[in-house]
Parts: structure tokens; sequence; C-alpha cells
């Protein structure tokens, strides 16, 4: 299989792997249901790491926007109805499928996924609390 970077969208000799997310498990299903599957390994080549942060970074941040704008969207859809004419399982459903689609906006237009490295390492301050924690532990009393 070829190594791929998912920026440039040359092949590369090395790189750093792409995280094997839903997206893209459904994207090779997909492909792999129609036969069109080259299979290629993911990752970003070095040259393109700064550019493949700030791309994350901005789906990050449009995947949270379009959360909240989905809550605001289904919590008006659900109340509204209420203070007006009563509960209506109609506006439930049209907010529920509103809030699905807002979600999946920024998923199926500019989805970039993360590095497989970066979502193994765990958090620092739960590490460092952990060793912490362990030696007060074995302190021994005399």
């Amino acid at each position: 299989m070829a190594k791929v970077c998912i920026i440039c969208g040359q092949e590369v000799p090395h790189g750093r792997m792409v995280a094997d997310d839903a997206v893209i498990r459904s994207i090779r299903w997909a492909k792999q249901s129609l036969h069109i599957a080259k299979n290629n390994t993911l990752v970003v080549c070095e040259k393109d790491l700064e550019a493949h942060k700030k791309k994350r970074q901005g789906y990050e941040r449009n995947l949270a926007v379009y959360i909240v704008i989905a809550g605001i969207v289904l919590v008006l859809l659900v109340l509204l109805p209420i203070f007006t004419t009563g509960f209506s399982l109609y506006a439930v459903l049209v907010g529920l499928l509103f809030a699905a689609i807002l979600v999946l906006m920024p998923v199926i237009t500019s989805h970039t996924p993360a590095l497989a490295e970066a979502q193994k390492t765990p958090p620092a301050g739960k590490k460092a609390a952990g060793k912490e924690a362990a030696g007060k532990k074995q302190v021994k009393k005399k």
C-alpha cells in the first residue's frame, strides 16, 4: 500500500499516520463496497504538518460552532411551540433533523482527521498527577 499525504495528495515515503476515525472508516467502507478503494495508507508528510495543524484547528472550531447552533435551534424548535400552542412532536422531530444536519455539515464539508500519535498520548496533567499519587502511596512507615 502506498503512503499518501492527505494535505498535498502526493505519495510520500514516510509521514505521520492519520487516525482511522469513524469518518475515514465509513469512506473506506463505501469505496470498498463500490470496488473503487485504493487502500492507501493515509499520512501527513513532514512539510505539511503545520498546514494540517491549522486545518484541524479550523475543523474543530467549526464543529464546535455548528454544535452550539444546532443546540440553539433544537431548543427553540422545542420550546417555542410549548409556549404558543403546546407540545408538538412534529417540532421536536424537525428540530432533531435540523440539528443533525447542522452537526454533519462541517463533517461532510471539511473533515480533517487527527494524527494517530496525537490521540494516543495522555494529557500531561493526568500523567504527572498519577505519578505523584503513586509516590505518596509507597511511603513506608517506620
